[in-house]
């Protein structure tokens, strides 16, 4: 390397560049340099997280917020993949949107944004992606997943009524057991 340029340069010319054409430039960029890797078995992870904000930023606003109440927030949909923890992308959006369906536009732009056999073996997410919206997409792309329930009445009392039929119960390996059930 002969010569490097300071941070404040950099900050300046990428303030020139229109933000929809930066971002795809840098999801090329992203998706080039994590490419040969996703060519392995890989689970998708996807979560989201509350970021409380202090002062004023771009669509700040106050929604779901569980350690500061009535405080602006952003909400980070992330993809990552398991184990190695490469993030594969971030959707930030308001605090208003902290919802998992918010953020699935973002996470299938991705994945169709992959060749097939780069696609993960399986989908995993916590109880807020465990919902019909982002399992009927999965299905219908034919991506396996594995999601946290909320344990809601309904759940209570289907596990409940499972629980009552020992023999259909299988054995998933690691003192796991699995139930199909609808």
């Amino acid at each position: 390397m002969t010569k490097t340029v300071s941070e404040d340069v950099v900050r300046r010319a990428m303030k020139n560049i229109p933000e929809e054409k930066g971002l795809d430039w840098l999801g090329e960029e992203i998706q080039a340099s994590v490419e040969p890797l996703l060519s392995q078995p890989w689970i998708l992870d996807v979560d989201s997280t509350v970021k409380t904000i202090f002062g004023h930023q771009q669509e700040a606003e106050m929604g779901y917020n569980p350690r500061n109440h009535g405080r602006p927030s952003h909400c980070y949909h992330s993809y990552f993949v398991a184990n190695i923890r490469l993030c594969l992308g971030v959707e930030v959006l308001s605090g208003k949107k902290t919802a998992a369906c918010h953020g699935l536009p973002g996470l299938w732009k991705r994945l169709d944004q992959l060749p097939r056999t780069h696609w993960p073996a399986m989908l995993r997410g916590d109880c807020s992606y465990g919902n019909e919206g982002l399992m009927n997409k999965a299905e219908a792309r034919g991506v396996p997943y594995l999601l946290k329930l909320k344990k809601t009445e309904t759940v209570k009392s289907l596990i409940r009524r499972m629980k009552s039929h020992e023999a259909r119960w299988k054995d998933a390996g690691n003192g796991w057991e699995v139930i199909e059930a609808k």
